[in-house]
């Protein structure tokens, strides 16, 4: 589960029980776009650590590593 603002997100770990718990009392489209979402904060955060790691390897190959 993702939490919080862009740079602050928090990517939280729950057991199936508070799972269902939590979107128990969505109706089927809020929890289509509860999921849609949470797909989407996790493939940023995907991008985000690719990004990341491409940029440590241009430093590296910069500084001739």
């Amino acid at each position: 589960m993702f939490f919080g603002k862009r740079e602050k997100d928090k990517d939280v770990r729950i057991s199936e029980s508070q799972y269902k718990s939590l979107v128990g009392g969505m109706s089927k489209k809020e929890r289509k776009d509860f999921v849609r979402k949470q797909k989407e904060f996790r493939r940023d955060r995907e991008d985000d650590r690719l990004e990341a790691w491409l940029d440590f390897e241009d430093d590296m190959d910069d500084m001739g590593w």
